[in-house]
């Protein structure tokens, strides 16, 4: 026997020869093992992303192939984020058994040809040859139906909505990359829209378009002008919050007069915006947390500033309400970046009052408590905004150092009308009570909901019937205004 340059080598042994095929084979069984491991998921036993992409483009040469325009409907399912959290709270062997669970009741709607994919772990992808418009129709109404349906376990109940984004081909796309991209934005769109469907439209690609360039307008804003000149772009408005003494016909008796400072920006080249177009790009970014401790430190020099003016009088208490987002309370200096901005204006911190929503609020109780105590201990107080709109916040309320609840809008629009509205509101009403927290009114743009309200024992009041959020300059003179007229504001 000779190697390839002809010398000659020693012939293998029968052992050796034994144990070379043996690794061999063990080599041969790893790779297996290892395809297997990326090919399937461990808890459905469905293809994974890898399949997924192979697949996708042998479906899509199937079709070019043989001329079939017919196409087919590329489905992302996501679950929602309770399931996000049932993953975070309870056993693991739970989660896991809502995946399996799942993945079978989509399997069970499959026909022949369709082909399902768990591509991540809250993830399912589908394709559904010639399946569109009516077809694809009925298809996802099944599809819902089946989703909606509660995972019971022993002692658990549990739900796991569903948002749903389509595209089809070719219609959408002709390539892989681009189908995929079309139903993935879809998705997002049903998700952020908190719908169970959504099929693609060139007009949600416009829109993730301009998300990313909003995104990147913030990056440049924050990166370039660094925190101290953040005032070149951003700006903060005022919104009164008023606490009544009388309600009188056409009037109401104001007692004292706070607001709420609400971030605003004036993009280079969009113009104004309002938060609801910014900050939920802030919080995805991180840059949120730059842009909060930038808020925190404005409202406090503003209100520095005013006591320097001399504006703070009898009935205009010039406190200010600051929004505290769910990723900076969450974060580990929150009420260090408070404390740092009361120190360096010398400002007392009941001047401050911080606004979380209650979905951030209850979701970590016991991190809660540590924190809201640590704000507490600074003087500052501690308002639940949105109150009302979320699940389990009454199991825990007693627990947190509070001194206020504002009820959401959504129970005020109506409260002349539904009486559904009237019996939570003043429920709320009798629990803020009870618990000997103020209550304050949001989205109020009646007079009967003011009326009503005060009936009920509310004091505190917000919204557009008693002034739209102001400039600083705004601010003041609404507030001069009411004192001149006599600590009263006419309502009609």
């Amino acid at each position: 026997m000779k190697d390839i340059d002809g010398e000659p080598v020693s012939a293998l042994a029968d052992g050796d020869i034994s144990h070379l095929r043996n690794e061999n084979s063990r080599l041969i069984n790893r790779v297996a093992q290892l395809e297997r491991m990326l090919s399937l998921q461990p808890q459905t036993g469905l293809p994974t992303h890898f399949r997924l992409e192979l697949e996708l483009e042998e479906t899509i040469d199937e079709f070019r192939r043989t001329g079939d325009r017919g196409g087919f409907s590329l489905l992302i399912v996501q679950l929602g984020d309770n399931y996000a959290s049932v993953r975070k709270t309870l056993k693991s062997s739970i989660s896991e058994w809502i995946l399996y669970e799942t993945g079978c009741r989509i399997q069970s709607l499959l026909e022949p040809g369709d082909k399902i994919f768990h591509t991540h772990e809250n993830e399912f992808v589908l394709i559904l040859p010639r399946r569109k418009g009516k077809a694809l129709e009925e298809f996802l109404r099944r599809l819902i139906a089946q989703l909606d349906e509660p995972h019971i376990f022993s002692g658990f109940n549990i739900a796991i909505k569903a948002a749903t984004g389509a595209s089809y081909w070719p219609e959408h796309g002709e390539e892989r990359s681009a189908i995929l991209h079309r139903a993935d934005i879809a998705a997002g769109a049903a998700v952020e829209e908190r719908k169970s469907f959504v099929l693609f439209k060139p007009e949600l690609l416009r829109r993730a378009v301009e998300k990313v360039e909003l995104q990147n307008s913030i990056v440049k804003a924050l990166e370039s002008a660094g925190i101290e000149n953040l005032g070149d772009q951003f700006t903060l408005y005022y919104q009164p919050k008023v606490f009544l003494s009388s309600v009188g016909e056409g009037f109401i008796g104001v007692e004292r007069i706070e607001a709420e400072a609400l971030i605003r920006w004036m993009h280079p080249q969009k113009g104004f915006l309002g938060p609801d177009t910014f900050i939920p790009l802030a919080e995805e970014t991180g840059l949120i947390l730059p842009l909060g401790k930038w808020l925190i430190y404005q409202c406090a020099r503003r209100l520095a500033a005013w006591d320097a003016e001399g504006r703070t009088s009898m009935g205009i208490s010039l406190n200010l309400s600051v929004n505290l987002s769910a990723r900076q309370f969450r974060s580990q200096d929150a009420a260090d970046i408070i404390a740092s901005a009361l120190a360096s204006t010398g400002l007392a911190g009941n001047r401050l009052t911080v606004e979380l929503t209650e979905t951030s609020l209850f979701e970590d109780p016991e991190a809660t408590k540590l924190t809201l105590e640590r704000f507490s201990a600074l003087g500052v107080k501690i308002s639940v905004d949105d109150f009302g709109t979320g699940y389990s916040s009454l199991s825990h309320l007693h627990r947190f150092p509070l001194d206020e609840i504002k009820i959401d809008r959504l129970f005020i629009e109506n409260l002349d009308s539904n009486h559904q509205d009237k019996i939570i509101v003043s429920s709320l009403v009798s629990i803020a009570k009870g618990l000997g927290l103020t209550l304050v009114a949001e989205g109020v743009e009646k007079p009967e909901a003011i009326k009503i309200l005060w009936d009920m024992g509310c004091r505190g009041f917000q919204g557009f019937l008693i002034s739209k959020p102001l400039p600083a300059e705004g601010f003041m003179a609404f507030c001069d205004k009411v004192k001149a007229d006599g600590m009263r504001i006419r309502i009609e």
